[in-house]
């Protein structure tokens, strides 16, 4: 759990991010921001990952871009303060330190087994004024290159280029990311998902009985990367009861879902022990030599 008291911002879409709780430069520990799009991301796809960087002694901050205001149920201000509520129960609980919500509106996203497709940034930039879509990344970039100044970052974690599964909100994050590490030291890691793991995974549950229509063979060519030398898989399966309880906490989304990034029900249950990040910038190797010290005897350690 953190040392120090939980603390948190809300600044407005384009606001200046003002300095929250205390400064802590390289000198005292080092410092891993996690840039997310929407309340509840920060514990599905990098929930282990955070609980392994604190148990490693690094002071852990999260950035959430939007407010998640057009997730399930009733949409708007009352949805968006609930989700930042449960952001803030799901941080404790992974020992997050400080949170920062940038007060973007959620850009929207049509799950693709449902309607066969995704709203593309020409869509999105078409909704509601005050969604991150709408707003200029360089402004956003630069909000979190202010934070990464403030807390003398070590390491970022962002979204692969296609936001791991084509979110246009993900998407973004992704480019956010990328400009904001630009001017800095700041090692530089994406949030992903195995291919290759997806494609054994759907192999094994169709031999075990899974209708094939359920998990379209196309479907996982569409999320994560292929393997590669900068694909780093991490294992997570001894933070895996507190990254469940970290997601319990988001009970207005995750509770009740029937399907999540396409996949069918149950299906993304099996990927949660471990968690995927592209290299994007490795600097010097601050963030994985973390990975690989937390956890000696892992049954699947970090490998680049």
């Amino acid at each position: 759990m953190p040392t120090q008291p939980l603390t948190h911002a809300r600044p407005g879409p384009g606001s200046p991010v003002q300095p929250v709780g205390p400064h802590r430069g390289r000198g005292v520990r080092p410092v891993l921001v996690a840039l997310h799009a929407h309340p509840d991301d920060e514990a599905i796809f990098t929930g282990g990952t955070i609980l392994r960087a604190v148990r490693a002694g690094w002071r852990v901050v999260l950035v959430v871009a939007t407010e998640g205001d057009l997730g399930r149920g009733s949409h708007g201000s009352d949805l968006a303060a609930q989700r930042r509520s449960e952001t803030l129960a799901a941080a404790r609980v992974l020992g997050v330190e400080r949170v920062e919500f940038l007060g973007h509106g959620d850009s929207g996203y049509e799950d693709p087994s449902c309607s066969g497709h995704t709203v593309g940034t020409a869509t999105a930039r078409a909704l509601r004024s005050g969604t991150l879509a709408a707003a200029h990344l360089d402004a956003v970039a630069a909000a979190v290159r202010r934070i990464l100044h403030e807390e003398g970052a070590v390491a970022l974690t962002s979204y692969d280029d296609n936001g791991i599964y084509g979110h246009i909100d993900h998407v973004l994050v992704h480019e956010i990311g990328v400009r904001s590490v630009e001017g800095t030291s700041c090692e530089h890691y994406e949030s992903t998902l195995g291919r290759s793991a997806l494609r054994r995974l759907r192999q094994e549950l169709v031999e075990r009985g899974l209708v094939a229509d359920l998990w379209p063979s196309l479907l996982a060519e569409r999320l994560g990367v292929e393997d590669g030398p900068a694909l780093v898989a991490v294992d997570v399966a001894d933070q895996l009861d507190l990254k469940l309880v970290a997601m319990a906490a988001h009970s207005s989304q995750l509770l009740e879902a029937t399907t999540f990034i396409g996949l069918p029900a149950g299906a993304f249950h099996h990927l949660l022990g471990t968690e995927w990040f592209r290299v994007a910038r490795q600097g010097r190797g601050e963030f994985l030599s973390m990975l690989r010290t937390t956890d000696a005897t892992a049954r699947q350690p970090v490998a680049v």
